[in-house]
């Protein structure tokens, strides 16, 4: 219902009011409230063990970002910029790496079962035996069931 006052006694205005969410200021504390932060601005940020399974970091530029041990299942990560970025340890499966820039990211001990990297820059990546390719879909393309049998899928 529109309460109606008068100005200058001949014109009625309306009057609404509309009461606004809070914006979220700082990127990180929009990402762990809302799993949401595309195109964001995260570099250097620690979010060691963080939460952010089926977050959406779409074009975020995550350069140096530490999320180590992180959970990150099925996470949008497409044409995010990650480079010098640590992901030791971190469960990413089914995270979608799409076109994002990986040069010189650590995926030592990940979890990348079911991961996709297509068209990814998989430059200077630090790998290791212990982390987990299986159904994990490479940047050319390719199926890479290395450990399938290992990690009982």
């Amino acid at each position: 219902m529109f309460r109606y006052y008068f100005l200058s006694g001949a014109i009625a205005f309306p009057l609404c009011l509309v009461i606004a969410q809070p914006a979220i200021a700082d990127p990180v504390d929009q990402l762990l409230e809302t799993r949401s932060c595309p195109e964001c601005e995260l570099s250097n940020v620690n979010l060691v063990e963080a939460k952010l399974n089926g977050a959406n970091l779409s074009l975020a530029k995550m350069r140096a970002a530490n999320l180590q041990k992180a959970n990150l299942i099925g996470a949008n990560l497409i044409g995010a910029y990650l480079k010098d970025a640590n992901f030791q340890e971190a469960n990413l499966r089914w995270a979608n790496f799409t076109n994002a820039d990986l040069e010189n990211v650590d995926f030592r001990g990940a979890d990348l079962r079911g991961a996709k990297f297509n068209a990814a820059l998989l430059k200077d990546i630090i790998n290791s035996q212990k982390t987990i390719f299986c159904r994990t879909i490479m940047s050319d393309g390719k199926l890479n069931n290395r450990d399938c049998r290992l990690s009982g899928d």
